[in-house]
């Protein structure tokens, strides 16, 4: 990894002087012109802003280890002194030194990219650089004086965050080649690649990451559901006079956890995608997922003052370092959000993970279930998908999210760390369970899996049977004294996602609800359980192509803000009308029976 960093740092340095280390007049440098071209490359470095903002600083005193962008900042120092220090190293302007500078021109783009921009653009330091040969200053004064600057070409990439009960997932979106990629964090496999959903709190309110927490600090996790107003665990202790469990402390927590995100994300892109942005301007964009229950409430608008906050956090280079500071700033952040716009926009979460489904070309228009089994919640909800002429659209019947996950069922069980429980631990605490206790909790995600499909058939109106008849022929002749031969139908599709998706506990809950809840004589058509599948369009970074479960909802929100299909919401479809029956004709025995005799 260090090789690689040193690769990207040389090459960063070769980009911005032209440097060629094939040169002969390399060896020729002075001792004079290298010690200058150290204080120029000391001063464009002051003046040139941090494309991402720096990682918490480590305390000595306290023994910590320096993290990553530490030890990264570190090899270019290295680097830098000994292009420096080694004559056969120096640093030299070609014959046309390069001059170009880094203000960015905005494009005819979304009214919010433009705003960015321009006020991007107001606030970026021009730099202007060329290293300056013996006989040659008076020329390259005139030079600079002359130059006209380069409009560098804008790059316009999106994030899709996921932000989930226990873990944050994240995939970014080329706008331009229309490609989405996942963020590993440098992980090999989709455990690691998942951000802990948790912010930690020492004794002097400091934050952290989870993986940043020093021994004895404090875990606060459940963020977003404590957001919405469902807090999950023990109450929280109070540290710097600061309520950990109050309203304004959640707020300021989820967008200090949301910014840290955002910068990581940030951080890793610039690294590991260089080429892409290579002499380009980055114009950043995000989304982050909510239910659809909380979307379609009066919560969300905390959600997105949460979002914007946060987003105005990392723009301005400020993230907060203690949980004081975090509550206040967030206060002042929230006066700001009327007048500025923030490009960190809330999605619903499933209506991003059947993203995929609904752009293909094989989506037939119809009903469809999804059920996201998280770590900490399940989120179901029913769905109408129409495409009239390519126009697509998404009307959401249905929405329910219980604290029905993985984690969850752990703890049920009694799991001394549910948090980080995986499949295969879940199968031995199953097989080994309280079968009344399983029981119970299988109940509570059949009546979830109930609400979500019957509530949609209320307010679809219709009989999905007659409607999953696969041929119009065949209608006349499937009737039998019994009903409709479930056997001529065509399946309701439920879609399962997220880390529990293969656990064969949480797919006999849910497709046993059809018979347990007597769905047949609802007018509801066999389940039929599938995964959405990986769309051609994302790069799974190295991951195996079945984590992809995991990613669905940080896929589909890593598609622009506007792009996807219209969405309707549960609250704008009220419950049909009873369909009318008609009773059956049947005609009296009396008055026909002279012809049976």
């Amino acid at each position: 990894m260090a090789s690689e960093w040193g690769k990207g740092i040389r090459a960063f340095w070769g980009r911005l002087f032209g440097t060629n280390n094939g040169q002969k007049e390399a060896s020729r440098t002075s001792v004079e012109d290298s010690r200058k071209t150290r204080s120029a490359i000391a001063e464009v470095a002051a003046r040139t802003p941090p494309s991402v903002l720096p990682d918490i600083a480590p305390d000595p005193e306290k023994g910590d280890e320096p993290t990553r962008r530490h030890r990264h900042e570190a090899s270019a120092d290295q680097i830098a002194d000994s292009n420096i220090r080694t004559p056969e190293k120096n640093i030299h302007a070609q014959s046309s030194p390069a001059r170009a500078t880094k203000k960015a021109v905005a494009p005819d783009v979304t009214p919010a990219a433009q705003l960015r921009a321009k006020r991007g653009a107001a606030e970026r330091p021009q730099a202007s650089l060329s290293a300056v040969r013996p006989g040659r200053r008076q020329a390259d004064n005139r030079d600079r004086a002359n130059a006209r600057p380069i409009q560098l070409e804008q790059v316009f990439i999106n994030l899709g965050v996921d932000f989930g009960t226990s873990f944050t997932k994240v995939c970014f979106r080329d706008t331009g080649t229309e490609n989405s990629f996942v963020v590993t964090f440098d992980a090999e496999t989709s455990d690691d690649a998942l951000q802990p959903s948790v912010v930690a709190i020492d004794k002097k309110g400091r934050l952290y990451a989870a993986d940043e927490a020093p021994r004895g600090a404090a875990l606060i996790p459940y963020l977003k559901m404590r957001l919405a107003g469902v807090p999950i665990g023990d109450s929280l202790p109070i540290v710097g006079g600061v309520d950990l469990g109050s309203d304004g402390a959640t707020r300021a927590l989820a967008s200090w956890f949301l910014a840290k995100v955002l910068v990581r994300s940030r951080e890793w892109i610039t690294f590991n995608a260089s080429d892409r942005l290579k002499n380009r301007t980055v114009v950043w964009s995000a989304n982050v997922g909510v239910p659809v229950e909380h979307f379609d409430s009066p919560v969300i608008e905390t959600f997105r003052q949460v979002l914007g906050v946060s987003w105005l956090w990392v723009t301005d280079r400020s993230l907060p370092t203690n949980i004081m500071d975090a509550v206040s700033a967030y206060e002042q952040c929230v006066v700001r959000l009327e007048q500025e716009i923030a490009d960190f926009h809330a999605i619903p979460e499933i209506a991003a993970a059947v993203q995929s489904f609904v752009m293909s070309r094989q989506a037939v228009p119809g009903i469809y279930v999804y059920f996201d089994i998280g770590g900490g919640t399940v989120d179901g909800v029913a769905f109408k998908f129409l495409n009239q002429k390519g126009e697509r659209r998404v009307n959401f019947y249905s929405g329910k999210v219980s604290p029905l996950g993985i984690s969850a069922l752990a703890s049920t069980l009694g799991s001394s760390s549910p948090r980080t429980i995986d499949e295969k631990a879940l199968k031995r605490l199953i097989s080994y369970g309280n079968v009344e206790v399983l029981a119970k909790f299988e109940h509570r995600v059949r009546q979830l899996v109930g609400e979500v499909v019957v509530t949609a058939k209320r307010k679809d109106g219709r009989n999905w049977q007659e409607d999953a008849i696969q041929a119009d022929d065949t209608r006349k002749t499937i009737r039998h004294l019994s009903g409709l031969d479930r056997t001529k139908m065509r399946p309701l599709v439920v879609f399962l996602g997220g880390g529990g998706a293969p656990s064969t506990w949480y797919q006999t809950a849910i497709s046993s609800t059809y018979d347990k809840f007597q769905h047949f004589a609802n007018q509801i058509p066999p389940y039929q359980l599938l995964e959405v599948a990986v769309p051609a369009d994302l790069d799974m970074n190295g991951l195996a192509p079945n984590d992809f479960r995991r990613f669905a909802i940080s896929y589909g929100l890593s598609i622009p803000f506007g792009e996807g299909p219209e969405i309707g919401l549960p609250s704008q479809f009220a419950e049909a009308e009873a369909l009318q029956t008609r009773p059956l004709r049947v005609a009296s025995y009396l008055d026909s029976k002279d012809a049976y005799d």
